[in-house]
C-alpha cells in the first residue's frame, strides 16, 4: 500500500511536506520594507510597484536613503526651497515625482539627473520663479509637466527640447508675458496646453505650427488683444479654445481657418464690438461658441453660416438691441440660444428663421413692450422660453403663435397688465407658466384658455382683484401648483382639480365673512393643499437653498377679525352663511 501511495505522488510530481512540531502554531512575519525615516513605504495592491509617501512633513532637504526601487515619489507639502544636482540620483525606476504645494524657489540644472524612466512631475503652486533651460534634458520620457500657480516671468527658448512624448504641459496662473516662437516645436505629441492665468499679450505664428495632436488649447485670463489669421493654422486635431478673459477687441476673418475638428470656442469676457461675416468660416465641427460678456451690438446675417452642427450658443450680456432677419440662419442643430442681459428692443418675423432644433431661447432682460406677431413662428422644438426681468406691457393673441412644443414660459419681471384673450390658446403643451411680479388685475377664462396640460402657474406679485371663479377645473384640469401670494383678492371660490398639491395664498386682502366660507372649509379639509408653511427655492439663489415660507390666510375685514388666520376663525362667525 505504501508503494502504491508513493508512485501516485511522484507521478503527480507533488511532494508531501508535514508540518514541523516544533514551529508549529508560530505566525509569519513580512520583512518591513525599507523606507526614509518619517515616510510611509507601500507597495500597490495590484503592481506590487512601490510607492513613498513623504508628504506635509516639513522637510528641509530631500531624503538622502530613499529605496532606490521606488517607483512613485510624494514630497509635496514640505519646506525645502531648492533641489540640488542630482537630487534623485539612485531611482532609475522613478515614474512620479510630486513636489507641489511647497516652498522651491530654484532647480538645479541637474536635478533631475539619472530620472531617464520619469514620465510625471508635478512642480505646480511652487515659488518658482525661473527654469534652468536644460533641466528636462534628464527626463526624455516625460509625458505630463504641471508647473502652474508659480511665479514664472519666462520660459527658456529651449526649455522642452527633446520632450516629444509630453501629452500633457501646464503653464497656467504665472506671469509669463511672452513666449518664444520655438518653444514647444518639439512637443509633437502634446494633447493638452494650459496657458490660462498669464500675462501674453500677443500670440507669435508659429508659436503652435508643430503641435499636429493637440486637442486642448487653454488661454484663459490673458492680456490678449487681437487673434489674427494663421495663428491656428496647424492645429487642425484642436477640439477646445478657451479664449475667455482676455482683452480681444477684434478677431480677424478666418482667424480659425483649417480648425476642423473644433468643437468648442470661448470668447467670453473679453471687448468684442462686432464680428465680421468670415470671423467662424470653417468652423464645421463646432457644438459650442460662446461670446457672452463682450460688447457686441449687432450680428449680419450669415455670421454663423458654417456652424451647421452648432449646438449652443451664448450671447448674453452684450449690446444687442436689435435682432434683424435671418441673422440665425444655417443653425439647423442648434439646441439653446443664450441672448439674456442684452436689452433686445427690437425682432422681426424672420429673426429665429431656421433654428429648427432649437429647445431653450433666453431674452431675460429684453426690452420688449410687446412682441411681434408670430415672431417665434416655426420653432416646433422649442420647450423654453425666458422672456423675464424686461419691459413688457402687454401680450397679444399672436405673440406665442406655433408654439404647441413649448413646455415653460417665463414672463415674471415685467409691466404686463394685459394679457390678450387666446394669447396662450396655441400652448397646448405647455406645464409652467411663471407670472409673477407684474401688473395684471383682471383674469377671465379667456386668459388661460387652451392650457388643458398646465402644471404651475405663478401669479405672486400681481394687483389681481379675483381668481377665475368656478372655471378653474375646467380650464386647468391638471394644475397642481398656484401661486396667488402678494395680490389684492379678497375671496376665493376653490373650484380646483382634485390633483392640487401646494396653494400659495399669502399677503392678500381676505375679507373674512359668508364669501370666504368655501376657500375656509377647502383649507381645513386640504391641509397639505393650503399648508401654513413651506419650504421653497430661495429666488436668485443656488437650487440647493431652500427658505420657509408662511402660507397664511389673514383676514383684513371685517375690523374684529383683522390679523387672524381664516383657519382659525371659530365656526360660530360662519352659523348664519
Amino acid at each position: 500500500m505504501k508503494t502504491i501511495v508513493a508512485f501516485v505522488l511522484w507521478v503527480l510530481g507533488t511532494s508531501l511536506v508535514l508540518p514541523d512540531p516544533n514551529t508549529a502554531g508560530e505566525k509569519v512575519t513580512e520583512e518591513p520594507i525599507p523606507c526614509s525615516k518619517g515616510c510611509t513605504c507601500l507597495h500597490d495592491d495590484y503592481s506590487f510597484e512601490l510607492n513613498m509617501y513623504c508628504s506635509a512633513l516639513s522637510l528641509t532637504q530631500i531624503p538622502s536613503d530613499m529605496p532606490t526601487s521606488t517607483h512613485s515619489l510624494w514630497l509635496d507639502g514640505n519646506s525645502f526651497t531648492s533641489l540640488p544636482a542630482a537630487s534623485f540620483r539612485d531611482l532609475t525606476n522613478l515614474d512620479f515625482l510630486n513636489l507641489q504645494n511647497g516652498q522651491l524657489v530654484t532647480l538645479d540644472p541637474q536635478a533631475f539627473k539619472g530620472l531617464g524612466s520619469l514620465a510625471h512631475i508635478h512642480l505646480e503652486r511652487n515659488r518658482l520663479r525661473a527654469l534652468p533651460g536644460t533641466i528636462f534634458q534628464n527626463t526624455p520620457n516625460l509625458a505630463s509637466l504641471s508647473l502652474h500657480n508659480n511665479q514664472l516671468t519666462r520660459i527658456e527658448d529651449r526649455l522642452f527640447t527633446g520632450l516629444s512624448h509630453m501629452w500633457l504641459l501646464n503653464l497656467g496662473w504665472n506671469s509669463i508675458a511672452v513666449l518664444p516662437e520655438t518653444a514647444f516645436h518639439d512637443l509633437q505629441s502634446l494633447r493638452e496646453l494650459i496657458l490660462a492665468g498669464n500675462r501674453l499679450a500677443y500670440l507669435q505664428p508659429q508659436l503652435f505650427q508643430n503641435l499636429f495632436e493637440l486637442k486642448e488649447l487653454d488661454l484663459t485670463g490673458n492680456y490678449l488683444k487681437v487673434i489674427k489669421t494663421n495663428v491656428f493654422l496647424k492645429l487642425t486635431k484642436l477640439q477646445k479654445l478657451y479664449l475667455a478673459q482676455n482683452h480681444i477687441v477684434t478677431v480677424a476673418p478666418r482667424a480659425f481657418a483649417g480648425m476642423k475638428s473644433l468643437r468648442w470656442l470661448d470668447l467670453t469676457n473679453n471687448r468684442l464690438t462686432s464680428l465680421h461675416d468670415d470671423t467662424f468660416l470653417g468652423l464645421h465641427s463646432l457644438h459650442v461658441l460662446r461670446l457672452s460678456n463682450n460688447s457686441i451690438t449687432g450680428i449680419r446675417p450669415r455670421t454663423f453660416r458654417d456652424l451647421q452642427y452648432l449646438e449652443e450658443l451664448r450671447l448674453s450680456y452684450n449690446k444687442i438691441r436689435a435682432l434683424g432677419e435671418r441673422i440665425f440662419e444655417g443653425l439647423g442643430h442648434l439646441e439653446v440660444l443664450e441672448l439674456e442681459r442684452n436689452q433686445v428692443q427690437e425682432a422681426q418675423v424672420g429673426s429665429f428663421t431656421g433654428l429648427s432644433h432649437v429647445a431653450v431661447i433666453n431674452l431675460s432682460g429684453s426690452c420688449f413692450h410687446s412682441l411681434p406677431d408670430q415672431v417665434f413662428k416655426g420653432l416646433s422644438k422649442l420647450h423654453s422660453l425666458h422672456l423675464d426681468r424686461g419691459c413688457l406691457t402687454r401680450i397679444t393673441t399672436q405673440a406665442f403663435t406655433g408654439l404647441h412644443g413649448l413646455r415653460r414660459l417665463f414672463l415674471e419681471h415685467n409691466n404686463i397688465s394685459v394679457v390678450e384673450q387666446q394669447s396662450f390658446a396655441d400652448l397646448v403643451g405647455l406645464l409652467g407658466l411663471d407670472l409673477s411680479f407684474n401688473k395684471l388685475e383682471v383674469l377671465t377664462p379667456h386668459t388661460f384658455s387652451g392650457l388643458k396640460n398646465l402644471d404651475y402657474l405663478l401669479l405672486s406679485n400681481n394687483n389681481c382683484l379675483q381668481f377665475l371663479q368656478n372655471s378653474t377645473k375646467q380650464l386647468l384640469p391638471k394644475l397642481r401648483y398656484l401661486d396667488l401670494r402678494e395680490n389684492a383678492l379678497t375671496s376665493m371660490d376653490p373650484d380646483l382639480p382634485e390633483n392640487m398639491e401646494k396653494l400659495l395664498l399669502s399677503g392678500n386682502q381676505w375679507k373674512c365673512d359668508c364669501g370666504v366660507l368655501p376657500l375656509r372649509n377647502y383649507s381645513l379639509r386640504n391641509p397639505l393643499v393650503v399648508p401654513r408653511q413651506v419650504e421653497t427655492h430661495a429666488e436668485g439663489e443656488e437650487p440647493d437653498t431652500t427658505i420657509t415660507i408662511h402660507n397664511d390666510i389673514k383676514c383684513v375685514s371685517p375690523q374684529h377679525l383683522a390679523g387672524q388666520d381664516l383657519r382659525d376663525i371659530s365656526n360660530e362667525v360662519f352659523q348664519n352663511c
